[in-house]
């Protein structure tokens, strides 16, 4: 699959706007998998189920997949994800404890 056209940049500054931009179009979907998380964590309950380790598996080998559709490096691909599913995984379990009491 080709690359997507990306613009280049002349100075940092347009840089660290494109990078706001950016950022301005992620937190929304950010939120919306927030909302998903949340949404698991209602549904399962038990903080006890909220490392699912074949769900993880399976999640990063998609963004493997997406990042190769995207041109980027699916090792840095694998590695965000990761760390997005680690913190997310970490915010199921706090909101199925404080559920519970």
């Amino acid at each position: 699959m080709s690359a997507p056209d990306r613009p280049s940049y002349v100075s940092m500054d347009e840089v660290r706007a494109a990078i706001d931009a950016l950022d301005e179009r992620l937190m929304p979907l950010i939120a919306e998998r927030a909302h998903c998380i949340a949404e698991a964590a209602r549904l399962k309950g038990d903080p006890e189920t909220a490392l699912v380790p074949w769900r993880v598996e399976e999640v990063a080998s998609h963004a493997r997949e997406l990042a190769g559709r995207n041109d980027i490096d699916p090792d840095l691909a694998e590695a965000l994800w990761r760390a997005m599913m680690r913190e997310f995984i970490a915010h199921e379990r706090r909101l199925m404890e404080r559920a519970r009491g």
